[in-house]
């Protein structure tokens, strides 16, 4: 027994005769007659009467091609709203990046993939590093793009290293700092620190600053994850912001922000992530693959 068989009972069922059925099914009348022998066979019971003028359903047929109709139609429903999740999933790509700052990882990346891939639409999401990590679990959206220290350890993600990503601190070019051939950490101390998040990402930027997981405790420190608002407010006050590798050569953004002249170190390693067993659209492999990534 199959939804085959199935689909041929409720046609002759529908249209009254073998002859009309098999046309509909697009099979011959023999090949349909020996389908419902064979189904009648295994029931036990015989599901049409033939007379005359076509079939008829008995009365134990008609309570099978009832429930077969109903089954058939759930079926069919099925199907289509997993080929609909399939066209949602190939047509929508949902990524969040963390902490925001990073969001030039998807430049130039992003666009030429809409580019090569017109029918798609994308939903570009920043936010902290545990808030990504905590939308990507609940399945809110299909990619994380972000650093890699804080994923590596959550072992229901696939991870697939993308180019690392350099960071570097400015200031107004009014700043005291911007004036200096060379600063350390301890030239930080006066003046406020406009960091994306306490935790995640930041802390291997402390690392590196200031040797430590932990910021010392006296320094002041802005929290803010959105680098337009971190922009004027170093632009305003004496703070210093972090910026990605992709300002350095930026013109409109030199003119008002003077790159300081301390080293981050090494570049910050950064991924792509999914969650384990999720199937990847199309659009999101191509994504990686301009990234840099090797999806595997």
């Amino acid at each position: 027994m199959n939804t085959t068989k199935l689909r041929y009972a409720i046609a002759i069922d529908h249209y009254g005769s073998m002859s009309a059925a098999a046309r509909q099914v697009h099979i011959s009348q023999s090949s349909l007659t020996k389908s419902i022998a064979e189904l009648e066979q295994e029931l036990g019971f015989p599901l049409f009467v033939r007379h005359s003028r076509g079939v008829t359903a008995t009365p134990e047929g008609r309570q099978f091609i009832d429930r077969a109709s109903r089954i058939v139609a759930d079926f069919d429903r099925l199907r289509s709203d997993a080929k609909a999740r399939r066209n949602i999933k190939e047509s929508l790509l949902r990524i969040v990046v963390c902490p925001p700052p990073m969001v030039t990882l998807l430049n130039p990346a992003l666009p030429d993939t809409l580019a090569k891939n017109p029918d798609v639409e994308v939903e570009v999401l920043s936010a902290s590093t545990a808030r990504a990590i905590t939308m990507l679990r609940a399945g809110d959206v299909d990619l994380l793009v972000g650093p890699e220290r804080p994923i590596v350890g959550e072992g229901e993600f696939k991870v697939i290293p993308l180019p690392p990503f350099s960071s570097f601190f400015f200031a107004s070019r009014s700043h005291p700092l911007s004036r200096k051939r060379r600063i350390t950490a301890a030239d930080f101390k006066p003046f406020p620190l406009v960091l994306v998040e306490r935790q995640g990402a930041s802390i291997e930027f402390v690392d590196r600053l200031f040797g430590g997981h932990r910021l010392p405790p006296d320094q002041k420190v802005h929290t803010v994850g959105h680098f337009p608002l971190t922009c004027e407010i170093v632009a305003k006050t004496p703070a210093i912001g972090l910026a990605g590798e992709a300002y350095r050569t930026n013109k409109e953004f030199l003119k008002r922000f003077a790159v300081l002249p301390i080293s981050l170190g090494q570049p910050s390693r950064v991924c792509a992530c999914y969650r384990q067993g999720d199937d990847l659209s199309a659009v999101a492999r191509a994504l990686i693959k301009t990234m840099g990534g090797a999806h595997s």
